[in-house]
């Protein structure tokens, strides 16, 4: 067998790249989904030898503001001593022209929710779920926040040996890559 030309290589590389991708997110997440609870750790053994642990880290929540001026409009509404008024700077021509100058019409005068109380927000509705304002009231969605639980996704650790226990593995034929990418039979010449 002759080797490969650095098209012929760089044509394998994107196949496998793109078919592995496809295996994995087609066929690997569901199937590690289903059999793997969150928080298990499997081991990862090729021709009887370890090579690795595979596990699957449990989901995690996550709140971030996604429409602050939902949130804004909300908190004034109900939390307005919450908003603090915001000074910008409006950058335009006549500011670069005259910046060593007092220029009061570059000023912009705004409101925001104190980002203090934003983060204390996030961090509650993320764990335990909710947050209790003063009044005592529970609030479990705030408009403008979002609260997203990440779906787990299975993580492979390799042991430092790992690429040669593959490798012989490989070679063994211990590794059906052919079953593995649903790679047709070659039929006979």
């Amino acid at each position: 067998m002759s080797p490969l030309s650095l098209p012929q290589r760089l044509a394998l590389v994107k196949f496998l790249t793109d078919t592995l991708a496809r295996l994995r997110r087609d066929e690997l997440l569901p199937e590690s989904a289903a059999e793997m609870p969150p928080g298990s750790r499997m081991p990862v053994m090729f021709g009887g030898r370890h090579a690795g642990w595979a596990s699957m880290p449990k989901g995690s929540v996550s709140a971030s503001v996604t429409d602050e001026k939902e949130l804004l409009a909300w908190t004034e509404a109900n939390y307005p001593d919450k908003v603090e008024p915001v000074t910008e700077v409006a950058v335009d021509d006549d500011l670069i022209a005259f910046l060593a100058e007092h220029y009061p019409t570059a000023l912009r005068e705004s409101r925001r929710v104190r980002p203090s109380w934003v983060s204390d927000i996030c961090a509650a509705l993320k764990d335990p779920g909710h947050y209790i304002t003063l009044t005592g009231e529970k609030l479990t969605e705030v408009p403008g926040i979002e609260v997203r639980e990440s779906d787990p996704s299975p993580r492979v650790n390799l042991e430092p040996g790992a690429a040669d226990i593959i490798a012989e593995a490989w070679r063994h034929g211990d590794i059906p890559v052919a079953d593995l990418l649903a790679l047709p039979a070659g039929g006979e010449s």
